[in-house]
């Protein structure tokens, strides 16, 4: 790869630590946690709704908390068809700002927008018809039907969803981290405020002799509601903070949309269609799982629900060293530096590990008692104690896959991710758990057990691609489109 100007970021000393507290230090590490923790916020406002709307629904109703674990997770799944294809544009924008190219900057991230829109379009079309495929899953009726009701809700606001991981994916590749975070936070807002209104109803106030705002009782349809118009209110702060600076116009010329341009678009298509369906295979598995647990009651469903939510603590978090470790990666080897890209790496997986053992931890330290936070349902606390003792292992190589998922988009080299999901889940993972569960009439355990071992295998493969040093090989943009705009940028931000 040509070499650029000097990059604008610290370099970190590639020589290897004389002793071994210097090999533990995180290098940089205010740097990387600088951009990762506003994206923790940013990212953890998708889940955080869901991770509400569950905890509220607990209290309501066991069936809509199932039906909320079984929608969202079917729902999520559909997403993550696209949430990688909508976001991939931020490892074009952080490329392009690597070497300072703005134009690219604004045209990657326009036909981006182009993707979004269109995803989300087909999204919010399998919402309403989503009733086929719940069909199939052979849980009780009821669920079902409350489920459907969660997931039609849920992806009417599916073109918000896309368009602001789009976004992101322009904020975050410049390192413009905070404005996601805050959008995230408006929304979560919202959606905290409209559930409590929503799900359990509200007799309202009276005033000029007219009773207002009174709502009955929605349970999941009320949740799935608050969800969408939070969702609508996190992407509306994006656009508004996308087109209003001046900056933005001047540099990236953001007021002037482009016409689709095919070759930009089939670029982020070939780049990002791996990532994406890397995510859906990763999702569809869970929620392969999760159908066949719901199999067994909804007791073990709803179990099953909030085990998933404790999750996805450690996942938001993860999430946020995933997108910083994906952004460092792409700024250096935009500037030339894959050397520079590597270390960067090292120095996040470190980050990611002493998290994952540290939030460990707190999940045997405090154990069964936090299946209280979401539910008061003896049937479903039964299950507490030895799912939060299985997760709090199943997180370490969950996390260090992420991980290197995200270094590996960093550079472009989507593929060899998508491949090793494929095989361990779907020929691994899938029928492992309907093995468990159904032929053996396993535990809700064991079968997080067996999750966890197929999570081990993927982590150590894409460790050992990193290692490999072949991810930097990569390249997204066209040898015509580098040649025309080397160097073509205004300079620092």
């Amino acid at each position: 790869m040509e070499t650029t100007a000097t990059p604008r970021y610290p370099e970190i000393d590639t020589t290897p630590s004389a002793t071994a507290l210097g090999a533990l230090r995180v290098r940089e590490a205010r740097q990387i946690t600088q951009l990762a923790w506003p994206t923790v916020i940013a990212m953890l406002s998708h889940t955080f709704m869901w991770w509400v709307d569950s905890a509220l629904l607990g209290h309501y109703d066991k069936i809509d908390l199932a039906a909320s674990g079984l929608g969202g997770g079917i729902a999520w799944t559909a997403y993550c068809l696209f949430n990688n294809l909508s976001r991939i544009n931020g490892t074009f924008v952080s490329q392009a700002h690597g070497r300072r190219d703005d134009r690219a900057i604004g045209d990657y991230t326009w036909q981006g927008l182009y993707i979004a829109i269109a995803a989300g379009l087909l999204l919010q079309a399998f919402g309403y018809f989503s009733f086929y495929l719940l069909s199939f899953t052979r849980n009780d009726p009821l669920v079902l039907e409350h489920a459907y009701q969660y997931i039609r809700w849920r992806t009417a606001s599916a073109v918000f969803t896309q368009v602001g991981f789009c976004l992101m994916g322009f904020y975050t590749g410049r390192r413009r981290v905070m404005v996601p975070m805050w959008a995230g936070v408006v929304g979560n807002v919202a959606n905290v405020v409209l559930d409590i209104w929503l799900i359990f109803g509200w007799s309202g106030f009276t005033l000029a002799g007219r009773t207002w705002l009174a709502v009955g009782p929605m349970g999941v349809e009320g949740a799935a509601i608050a969800t969408s118009i939070g969702t609508a209110l996190t992407a509306f702060v994006q656009i508004a903070l996308f087109v209003g600076p001046r900056e933005h116009r001047r540099r990236y010329l953001v007021h002037r949309p482009r016409r689709p341009d095919w070759r930009q678009l089939g670029r982020i298509v070939r780049v990002g269609s791996p990532a994406a369906w890397e995510n859906f295979v990763d999702m569809s598995g869970f929620t392969a799982f999760t159908i066949i647990v719901g199999t067994t009651g909804a007791a073990a469903l709803a179990a099953n629900t909030i085990s998933l939510h404790l999750l996805s603590l450690v996942f938001m978090p993860m999430w946020g060293l995933t997108i910083a470790g994906s952004v460092l990666t792409g700024n250096w080897i935009g500037a030339g530096r894959p050397d520079q890209a590597a270390a960067y790496a090292r120095q996040v997986y470190k980050l990611g590990i002493y998290y994952m053992l540290a939030l460990g931890s707190v999940y045997l330290a405090f154990g069964g008692r936090l299946f209280r936070v979401f539910s008061d349902d003896p049937a479903v606390l039964a299950f507490g104690g030895g799912l939060v003792a299985v997760i709090a292992i199943f997180q370490l190589p969950d996390g260090l896959r992420m991980v290197s998922v995200g270094i590996l988009q960093g550079a472009g080299d989507t593929r060899y991710p998508m491949i090793a999901s494929m095989v361990v889940l779907w020929l691994g993972f899938v029928p492992l758990t309907a093995w468990l569960m159904i032929g053996r009439q396993a535990t809700l355990v064991q079968a997080w057990l067996g999750a966890t071992a197929c999570y081990a295998v993927i982590a150590l493969a894409l460790y050992l691609r990193f290692r490999s040093d072949r991810w930097q090989q990569a390249r997204i943009f066209g040898r015509d489109e580098a040649a025309a705009r080397h160097g073509a940028g205004s300079g620092e931000e």
